[in-house]
């Protein structure tokens, strides 16, 4: 019985570290499509904003907020492609931090 304990507790930091690695190999496959993707924004007619991606991170919320984040540059006075894709680009990593802590938090 207490070897039985022993090797359960022996066991958690390995499947903790496979969980964590399987995490990280997401975020770098994520990553890599974000880079990939372009954002179109336009205004409809009441003036709000909308935004469309021409394709998708795999990751629904991740996309919002991908969106929101262009939006947020826009409204800030980014103006141009350039503009816009710096003040994007130095947003990613927080973009792609908090993807990471949802999906650690989702690990069974």
């Amino acid at each position: 019985m207490i070897l039985s304990v022993l090797f359960l507790a022996a066991m958690q930091p390995a499947a903790t570290a496979a969980e964590n690695e399987a995490v990280e190999n997401e975020i770098v496959v994520i990553g890599r499509r974000l880079n990939s993707i372009s954002a179109m924004v336009g205004k409809d007619q009441k003036g709000r904003f909308t935004c469309s991606l021409d394709k998708s991170s795999g990751n629904v919320n991740l996309d919002k907020r991908l969106c929101k984040t262009t939006v947020r540059c826009i409204r800030d006075g980014a103006a141009g492609d350039s503009a816009i894709k710096s003040c994007v680009d130095a947003e990613k990593p927080k973009l792609l931090a908090k993807l990471r802590r949802e999906l650690k938090r989702s690990q069974p």
